[in-house]
């Protein structure tokens, strides 16, 4: 099964934090998942580091694709299929990282790794 995880299910997941759900941490844990880490994922954290929303334990750039890596996650180019997508989405959420997550994976037949129910209003399938 394709996962695509939102950037609070990486962080946490990560970081071993408790939010992340048991469900989540066994889907992604499991060998017949392929867990992906969208390029925007990276980018969302930075801008929440750079406005000090967000703490984090290592680099973004890098750091974090090699550490991501390291443990299994593939990281997904953002695909110009998901950008034409993602113009092409209901106006239900204004958030452009979570509708480029939701494009992405449309495109990608992957489940969304999100405790974030406005993701439900896009029929992508969401696991929590």
């Amino acid at each position: 099964m394709n996962l695509l995880l939102d950037s609070n299910t990486v962080v946490w997941f990560l970081e071993g934090a408790p939010e992340l759900s048991e469900t989540a941490a066994d889907l992604i844990e499991s060998l017949d998942s392929r867990s992906l880490i969208s390029s925007i994922t990276s980018w969302e954290l930075a801008v929440k580091t750079g406005l000090g929303r967000l703490r984090l334990p290592y680099n973004l750039g890098e750091e974090f694709d090699a550490t991501v890596e390291s443990m299994g996650f593939e990281i997904l180019p953002l695909s110009k299929a998901a950008l034409e997508r993602t113009a092409r989405l209901p106006g239900y959420h204004r958030d452009p990282f979570d509708r480029l997550l939701v494009a992405e994976a449309l495109e990608q037949s992957a489940a969304l790794i999100s405790p974030n129910e406005i993701f439900d209003t896009y029929g992508v399938r969401r696991i929590w």
